[in-house]
C-alpha cells in the first residue's frame, strides 16, 4: 500500500511541477493584450510625466517560431507646464534638442535596454502615424504610433530609448538620463 501511495504522490508531484514551470513555454502563438504603463518622468518644471498620456496599449506577441515581442500602441497628447500646453509625441527624426553627450544615443534613437544596460536597436521596429504633430520649428511631423521590440523573458519593467518632442522642445530618454520605463502587469494577459 505504501508503494502505491508513494507512486501516486510522485506522479502528482511531476504533474504539478510541469504545470508550474511550463507556463511561459506553452503559450500558443498569437497576440495577447496586457495592462502596462509608460513612465517618462522629468522632475524639472515642477515634475512632469510625459510617457503615460502617450501610451494607448500594449500587445504581447508570441510568433510561430517561439520568439516573443511587445508592441506599444502610441499617440500624440499634451502636458501643461506652468500654464503652457505642450503637444507631445515620439519623434524618430528630431531636428532640435540638446546634443547628446559623447557615447549617448543619437537623438531619435528608438531601442530597448537589455539586462546588462546595453542599448539594443536591432530587431526594433516602429510605424509612423498618418496624422501629424508640430515640432518646435513649426513643422508637421508624422509621429511614432507603434514600437515593437523583442523580449527573451517576461519581466515587470523594460527600459526604453526614444525622443519625446513637442511644439515647444524635446529630449531623448535613455537609461543614463531621464528614463523611459514600461511597466507590464503580466497577470492581466488575455488573448485577442
Amino acid at each position: 500500500m505504501k508503494k502505491i501511495l508513494f507512486s501516486l504522490l510522485g506522479v502528482l508531484a511531476l504533474v504539478l511541477a510541469s504545470c508550474a514551470g511550463g507556463e511561459e513555454g506553452t503559450e500558443e502563438p498569437g497576440s495577447y493584450s496586457v495592462d502596462a504603463s509608460l513612465s517618462c518622468y522629468v522632475p524639472a518644471m515642477g515634475g512632469i510625466e510625459f510617457g503615460e498620456p502617450l501610451l494607448e496599449g500594449v500587445t504581447y506577441i508570441v510568433n510561430e517560431d517561439g520568439t516573443k515581442e511587445l508592441t506599444l500602441s502610441l499617440t500624440k497628447n499634451s502636458v501643461t507646464i506652468y500654464s503652457i500646453t505642450c503637444y507631445t509625441f515620439i519623434d524618430p527624426i528630431p531636428s532640435s534638442g540638446e546634443e547628446p553627450e559623447e557615447g549617448a544615443p543619437a537623438n531619435g534613437t528608438i531601442g530597448y535596454y537589455d539586462a546588462e544596460g546595453n542599448l539594443i536597436t536591432e530587431g526594433v521596429s516602429h510605424t509612423l502615424s498618418d496624422d501629424t504633430a508640430l515640432n518646435p520649428a513649426g513643422e508637421n511631423i508624422n509621429y511614432v504610433d507603434s514600437i515593437t521590440f523583442p523580449i527573451t523573458e517576461k519581466v515587470e519593467e523594460y527600459n526604453l530609448s526614444f525622443f519625446i518632442n513637442s511644439n515647444v522642445m524635446g529630449m531623448q530618454f535613455t537609461i543614463d538620463g531621464y528614463k523611459a520605463t514600461l511597466t507590464v502587469d503580466w497577470n492581466t494577459m488575455e488573448a485577442v
